[in-house]
Order: structure tokens, then C-alpha cells, then sequence
């Protein structure tokens, strides 16, 4: 498995799932031995199945997994409170709206009080033991690139991946430039053999700037021969970004290099999700769309529905239906621009619609009738491709796709308001567009519900 979450990342991530489901099962065993020694072994069961199911989904939907949560002893409190009041939520709303087995609130409660607690100290302990040397990966970086450069950057703010950079080798330092971007420069290139045997290092970069600098062959490949990982500076890059090196991309490097196909079966899975989720979910969100057609009304004048010409699969022009955000021809006197955060065209029920993405929800139509997917890359409209496809010259490389409901963009950057916000998603949608997978979209779909239940939009 080959992106960004299933590598440095998930390995933390299934440390700490671990953890938890440990400490829920020793909670749940000493429960079971303080209660009354009746206490059916399927009511039991059957409430502790349902509390470890909603318990992980609140540590989940309150940050416990997220990256910088799993670094910060003070974030990862705040996340165990919350996840414990969301649970206290639940187990009330299940409790008085649903037909519980007897005696299950009283065993989830006895439960919650050994774990939470419990949790806590588990979670102390995962970060001093995940703190250890012999749980990080030592990293070298050859070359002083500016791609060395920004694999320093993306590292030093992915501290708690489990991976530290150790330093760089390049002939082009000197006694001036001892470190590069505050990481030191532990020598030249051709002692490389040397400084990995005494720096312990796991994982050699390749970061050259050029092809005419020396490269360490042969050291390179004894060092592959004795155990380390070595690998270009572009692939770990993406690895530990989830985003494609767009500065000095070269055509070359998209045709030769592995990803940019999918199997027929993917393929398949793909159409099917689509045409699933989009007929089912256009029924589902059928009371929700009419309350917010009803809101749209009252709030202001105009019509509910909102269509956008935008460009699709291969260039090909449609039509996408979203619920109407902003004020009726809001662009009459201004013409085709992007909103902004803080723009004065939004409806004050727009903003709702726009924070919970609810004004999206029609789009299940486009994707229903084929115009879209459920995950790709976001739709553009026409007046600004010729822009950001001068700006950014592989733009256009999106089209090959059809375009998305939401995607990898969308979830790891969120929406821009101007053509120099487009690098950083084009870098996303190439990384999607290399890496896509089944998996994969069911992981954005995932990410994405959590987007807007927690009200994460724009």
C-alpha cells in the first residue's frame, strides 16, 4: 500500500488503536468480575460490543487519531474528554430512544468509568514508548535541492510520523552553510558509508540537484545490500506528504515512474459506489434537501437551486446543480471570481449550508446521471482554466478524470479563493490521480462525512 496513510502514519495510528481496544478489554474484564456474578453473558457482550464501536468512533471524530494529537499530551487530553462527553451523549440519546437489553447501560457504565481513565494512562505510556529511538526511523538526505529542502520542511512538521532527520550529505556545503534550513550537514557525499554506520541510519533520500554531482553508487548499493531503505527524494516526498513534488516536475517522471492505472475491477467498484451511493443517497437526503430548500426561501429571494456551467471528464462542459449560497446573480456586477471566507455574497443561510456542505448534496444527481464521481478531482469552471492552466502547466492533466463530489484535494486543503492557492491542490489531486485505489475512496468518502458533521467547511 503505497499512500499517505498507510505508511509511517498508520503504523502510529494501529499503535494507538491497539491501545485503546487493550484498555477497553481489561475495563470491560474487571466490570464483568465487579458486577453481579447473573449478569447474562449476551447482554453483556452485546453492550460491550456497542461501547467499544462508539467509543472509537467519538475518540475518532473528536481527533484522537490525528497526527498532532498523537504527539501532544495536552491535545490528547482534550480529545479524551471529548470523546468521553460525546459518549455520554449517545449512550443517553440510545438510551431513551431505542429498546436497550436490560442491565446494558449499567454495564457500559461501569465499563466507562474503569476506561476512561484508563485510557488516559495508556496513552501516557504509547507516547513515551513511541518516543523511543528504536521506534523512529533514522533519515539521511543526500543533496542540498531545494526538494532536500522541502523533504526537511514536510518532516520537521510530521515530527510524530516516527521518522527523524538525522541530516544532509552535500558537496556544496561549506564552514558559512554548516546546516541546511537548521538541519546539519554531516559531511560530503562520498563519505556516506562511513556516517551511516556511525549515525545508525535506517533510510538514505537520494535529493540531488543534478545528475552531474556525484552519486555514491556503489555505496548506495551497499548500504541497500546491508539493510537500509534507500529511496528518491520524490517518492519519500510523496509518502510523507500525500502530495506530488509539482517544483521542477518533469514529464518524464509522470510517464515512467509506477502509478496512474487502476484495474478493470477497480474500475467497476468505482461505477458501482457511484451509482449506489447517489440513487440511495438522493432518497435519504430527500427531508433534508426540502428543509433546506424551505430555509433557502425564507432567507432570501431568488431560486433554491443553483447551476454552474463547469468543466468535466476530457473538457466536456455540464452543468452541476448545487443548493443556492449566495445571493441571487450575485456575479452580475463583478463577473466570474472566487468566493472568499469572508465574502459579503453568502446568504446567512448559505453560510450553514456551506460549513455543514450541505449546498453539495444535489450534486448526487451529477453523479447519478454520470457528469461526476463521488471522489475525483474538484470541478472547475471554465473562465479560470485557461488561467491556472497557464499558471500551472500539468493542470490540465485533472480533466483525464472525472471530476468529484469531494476528493483528496478537498479533504487535506479545503477550497481556495485565488490562482496561487491551486499549487497545493493540483500537488493533491496528481497524488490522487497516481495513487488512486477503492480503498482509497472509501477513506476520502470516510474523512469527508467527518468534515461535515464537525463543520469543517468553508
Amino acid at each position: 500500500m503505497r499512500y499517505y496513510l498507510l505508511n509511517l502514519y498508520l503504523r502510529r495510528v494501529l499503535m494507538a488503536v491497539l491501545v485503546d481496544a487493550s484498555c477497553f478489554l481489561f475495563a470491560a474484564i474487571v466490570s464483568w468480575f465487579l458486577l453481579e456474578p447473573d449478569f447474562p453473558v449476551r447482554q453483556y457482550a452485546t453492550a460491550t460490543a456497542g461501547g467499544v464501536l462508539a467509543s472509537f468512533v467519538a475518540l475518532y471524530y473528536t481527533g484522537a487519531y490525528g497526527l498532532t494529537t498523537l504527539g501532544s499530551g495536552r491535545r490528547t487530553v482534550e480529545s479524551v474528554f471529548a470523546a468521553m462527553g460525546t459518549a455520554f451523549v449517545l449512550a443517553l440519546v440510545v438510551y431513551f430512544s431505542l429498546r436497550t437489553p436490560p442491565r446494558a447501560m449499567e454495564a457500559l457504565a461501569h465499563t466507562a468509568a474503569i476506561y476512561f481513565p484508563l485510557l488516559l494512562g495508556g496513552r501516557l505510556g504509547f507516547r513515551m514508548v513511541s518516543a523511543l529511538p528504536r521506534f523512529s526511523q533514522h533519515v539521511l538526505v543526500i543533496g542540498s535541492s531545494d526538494l532536500g529542502v522541502a523533504i526537511a520542511k514536510a518532516m520537521r512538521e510530521r515530527s510524530n510520523l516516527g521518522a527523524r532527520l538525522v541530516g544532509f550529505l552535500s558537496d556544496e556545503a561549506t564552514h558559512q552553510r554548516a546546516t541546511i534550513d537548521g538541519v546539519p550537514v554531516l559531511g560530503k557525499v562520498h563519505e556516506i558509508e562511513k556516517i551511516v554506520d556511525h549515525e545508525g541510519i535506517d533510510r538514505i533520500v537520494v535529493a540531488s540537484k543534478s545528475r552531474s554531482e556525484y552519486f555514491p553508487s556503489e555505496e548506495l548499493l551497499a548500504a541497500k545490500l546491508g539493510g537500509r531503505y534507500v529511496e528518491s527524494g520524490v517518492a519519500f516526498y510523496e509518502r510523507i506528504t500525500g502530495r506530488v513534488y509539482l517544483r521542477d516536475l518533469r514529464p518524464s517522471y509522470l510517464i515512467f515512474t509506477d502509478g496512474f492505472r487502476v484495474s478493470p475491477l477497480q474500475t467497476w467498484l468505482k461505477l458501482a459506489l457511484d451509482v449506489t451511493v447517489s440513487a440511495v443517497g438522493l432518497v435519504l437526503v430527500a427531508p433534508v434537501l426540502a428543509a433546506c430548500a424551505l430555509a433557502i426561501r425564507l432567507d432570501s429571494p431568488g431560486p433554491i437551486f443553483y447551476r454552474q456551467e463547469r468543466v468535466g471528464q476530457r473538457g466536456r462542459l455540464f452543468r452541476v446543480c448545487k443548493l443556492r449560497s449566495m445571493r441571487h446573480r450575485a456575479e452580475d456586477e463583478t463577473g466570474a471570481v472566487f468566493s472568499r471566507e469572508d465574502d459579503d455574497r453568502i446568504t446567512r443561510v448559505g453560510r450553514i449550508l456551506r460549513k455543514t456542505r450541505l449546498d453539495e448534496l444535489p450534486q448526487l444527481w451529477n453523479v447519478l446521471v454520470g457528469d461526476m464521481s463521488l471522489v475525483g478531482p474538484r470541478p472547475e469552471r471554465p473562465e479560470f482554466i485557461d488561467a491556472l492552466s497557464e499558471r500551472y502547466p500539468y493542470f490540465r492533466l485533472r480533466s483525464v478524470l472525472k471530476p468529484g463530489l469531494t476528493g483528496w484535494a478537498q479533504i487535506r486543503h479545503g477550497y481556495v479563493n485565488d490562482v496561487d492557492g491551486f499549487e497545493e491542490k493540483l500537488a493533491l489531486d496528481l497524488y490522487y490521480m497516481k495513487y488512486r485505489s477503492f480503498v482509497m475512496d472509501l477513506l476520502i468518502l470516510w474523512k469527508t462525512a467527518k468534515t461535515m458533521v464537525l463543520l469543517h467547511g468553508v
